[in-house]
This record gives structure tokens, sequence and C-alpha cells, in this order.
């Protein structure tokens, strides 16, 4: 349970942008770790996901987080990673969630918690304050150790710091719009993520098999975000180790519909195509969405725990 005075939030998101330079927004990296809103009350922190996954058990190094909080019961917007090295490893991550909550982790590897913005201070909400209040209220109002630190961050330079972070191989940056008030649970273009490879999040509705244990690819599905409607945008079958195959399909088998198909909606013409509840969501990289709305050249990344087959959305064209 949190404090009565600190509400349940769900955390504000980007869309995607080329990389380009304003002195109305500034810019910070991007993590490849889990997005959290820690709650630090006066004697204990609570660790929930975007999805509001109590992931508090899996991380206990982060829950003494309000000692490091000058003014509690706060709620602080971050992303958790674990590195190795001088370089961030969302593996390490996914090893925590799946040894389970009754497992404990593994302390060789401690996790770290990068915040970068303040919501509530002294129970109050900030949420209103432009973003640069809020970048200089969570300044003075957090300490760091080697357990938290704020993410560091520029004004204007926005090419320059993208170019460096391709350079170093990084996740990519954000841009965040200096006057922007946070916005709980909205996709708005006050906040844009820049990354070096175009990728999207998408539902898995079905695979075509390859023998018991393999499949040829994944058949992925997005959201309208006007009608809600699930549509078909084409299939992945690059990109995957052996590992990644057989966790997925293991999952995909106990996902199969009892009919043919579950939607007009979807792609017909594949006869040996089965299909699934569209309760796994996967990142892929692709070229661009071709005229038809399907994925060009798509590629397997990775799982996506932290995000709802619901928040996979069609992009919508630019008005």
């Amino acid at each position: 349970m949190t404090s009565p005075c600190l509400p349940i939030l769900t955390p504000m998101l980007a869309h995607t942008a080329e990389p380009f330079s304003s002195f109305e927004y500034l810019y910070e990296p991007k993590w490849d770790g889990f997005r959290c809103l820690a709650y630090a009350e006066n004697s204990a922190t609570k660790l929930l996901s975007r999805r509001g996954v109590d992931l508090s058990p899996n991380f206990p190094e982060l829950t003494m987080l309000h000692s490091q909080v000058k003014e509690p019961p706060a709620i602080l917007d971050g992303e958790i990673v674990i590195f190795d090295g001088a370089k961030e490893q969302f593996q390490l991550l996914l090893q925590r969630m799946r040894k389970g909550p009754q497992q404990t982790p593994d302390r060789d590897v401690p996790a770290l918690f990068v915040v970068f913005d303040l919501l509530y201070s002294k129970g109050v909400p900030l949420l209103d304050m432009p973003l640069q209040e809020r970048k200089n209220r969570l300044t003075e109002g957090v300490s760091i150790n080697d357990y938290m630190v704020i993410n560091s961050y520029i004004v204007e330079a926005g090419k320059a710091l993208f170019d460096a972070a391709v350079a170093q191989g990084r996740e990519g940056i954000m841009a965040k719009r200096l006057q922007s008030q946070y916005l709980p649970g909205k996709r708005s273009r006050e906040w844009l993520k820049i990354k070096p490879l175009i990728t999207t999040e998408a539902t898995v509705i079905g695979y075509i098999p390859k023998g018991p244990n393999a499949f040829t690819s994944l058949a992925l599905g997005q959201y309208l975000a006007t009608s809600y409607e699930l549509i078909y945008i084409g299939n992945v079958g690059t990109g995957f180790t052996e590992a990644d195959m057989g966790e997925i399909l293991t999952e995909l088998k106990t996902l199969t519909f009892s009919t043919a198909e579950p939607t007009s909606a979807m792609s017909k013409g594949c006869q040996s195509m089965i299909w699934v509840k569209p309760q796994i969501v996967i990142e892929v990289r692709y070229l661009k969405y071709t005229p038809t709305g399907s994925l060009r050249h798509p590629s397997y990344i990775r799982r996506r725990y932290d995000v709802l087959p619901e928040e996979c959305l069609f992009p919508q064209p630019e008005v």
C-alpha cells in the first residue's frame, strides 16, 4: 500500500522522432531498462512498473530509496537498469524477473535507479509544474548513492547528444519540452524518444510452426487508436536466438485459440497459421510501414514485459 496522499499513477509516455535541436527542449540519455515509478514513503519504498506490477521484491536493494529523498512522501519517475561494465544489460533485468520474488537476486549485479522526474514531494503534486522546475526540485530534493543517480541532461544541443549516443552504441536519447507538464498515462509529443533504429512494440497474434519446438515466424498485431480494432501488421521471422524461440513458443502454446482465427480483421490465406490470444508483446526493428500497413523487413529485438498489448498502437498519420 502507498500513502493515502500518494495516488497510483502511470508514467507519461513519448512519441518517436528524428534527431533535432531546439532551445525549447532538454535532451537526456535514454536507458535500456525497466520504466518504474518509485513511491518513497517515510520508511519504505515501493517500485511499480509501467503496468502497475510491484517490482520491489525483485529489486530489494532499491527499496531503501526513501532514505535519499529529503521531503517524503514522494513519487519519482525513472528507469531500473543493471550495468555490466560500462553498459546497461537488459538481459540481466530479465534474469531477475525470471527468478521470481521468492528467490534472492544476484547481489553481484546490483540494480540502479536512474531518476529523471519528481512528480510528488511532501505529498504535494508537482505535475502541473514546468519540467525545468521539476528538474530543479529533483536536484535539490534527492541525494545520490550506489543505488540511485539523477539522469543528466543538456539544453538545445539535441543532435550533438544523439550523435554521441550513437557513437557509444547507446539506446538513444529523450527530448522533452522544458515547459511540459507531466501527463500521467498519456503519450504526448511534448516528450520524444529518438533512437538510432526505428522500433515499435507489437503483440503476437499467431505463429507458423516449424516442427514441435520451433516456429518459422510470428504474426504481429497493433491496435487502431481510433476504433481500438486489432489489425495484422505482418510477420517477423528473424532475430530470434534458440532460447528466445523456445521461451516464446512454450508460452504461445498456452494461448492458442480454439477456433481457426480470432477475428475477421486478421490476415487471411495463411493456412498454416496458429492464432493465439494477444498477450505477448515484443519489440521489433523495421525499415518502414508499407502503404498496406505492414512492417517492412522487421527483426526481433526482445520481449517487452513492461508494455501491455493494448498499448501497441498502429501509428497515426501526422496532421
